[in-house]
C-alpha cells in the first residue's frame, strides 16, 4: 500500500513539473509581445498617455524597419549553419551582418531626430534604458516559471531592470 501511494505521489509531482514546464514556454503573438513591451517601457519611462501614443507608432516603425534589414542576414547564418557554407560564403554572410547592424543604427539615428519631437533626450534615454531591462526579463521569464517566492537567487540583480523602481 505504502508503494502505490509513493507510487501515485511521484507520477502526480512528475505531471505537475511536465505541466508548468510547458507553460512557461508558450509562445506569445507579435501583438502581444509590442503591448507588452509597449506597457513596460511606458511604465519606465514614465510617459504620458499622450506621448505614448505619439511615440510608440514611430517606434514599432522603426523596430519593424531594424528586423527587415537584419532578418536576410539572419536567413544567410542560419543557413550556413544547416547546410555547411563554403569557406567562400562566410565573407558574404559577416559581410551581410555586419551591413544589417550599420543599417539598424542609422535607422535608430534617423528615428531618434523624430523621437525628439515628441519626448525629451531624458525620456528617450530611460526607454533606451528600459529596452535592456525588457529584454533580460522576457529572458528571464522564458527560462524561469512566475511564482510567488520564485525568481532570481540574486534580488539585487533582479530588481535592477524593475520598471517598479525608481530610476
Amino acid at each position: 500500500m505504502k508503494r502505490i501511494v509513493l507510487l501515485l505521489t511521484l507520477v502526480m509531482g512528475i505531471t505537475a513539473l511536465s505541466a508548468q514546464n510547458t507553460k512557461r514556454h508558450e509562445r506569445m503573438s507579435p501583438e502581444q509581445f509590442q503591448q507588452r513591451q509597449q506597457e513596460y517601457l511606458t511604465k519606465a519611462a514614465g510617459l504620458t498617455e499622450q506621448e505614448a501614443k505619439d511615440f510608440f507608432p514611430l517606434y514599432f516603425e522603426m523596430k519593424d524597419k531594424q528586423k527587415a534589414a537584419t532578418d536576410e542576414a539572419w536567413k544567410l547564418f542560419r543557413e550556413a549553419k544547416n547546410d555547411g557554407a563554403k569557406e567562400g560564403s562566410y565573407k558574404e554572410i559577416l559581410d551581410s551582418f555586419a551591413e544589417s547592424q550599420l543599417t539598424s543604427a542609422r535607422l535608430e539615428k534617423t528615428y531618434l531626430d523624430k523621437f525628439r519631437k515628441i519626448l525629451s533626450d531624458k525620456k528617450i534615454y530611460e526607454i533606451k534604458q528600459a529596452e535592456m531591462g525588457f529584454r533580460t526579463n522576457m529572458v528571464r521569464d522564458m527560462w524561469r516559471p512566475r511564482q510567488e517566492g520564485g525568481g532570481s537567487p540574486n534580488k539585487n540583480r533582479q530588481n535592477r531592470h524593475n520598471p517598479d523602481r525608481p530610476f
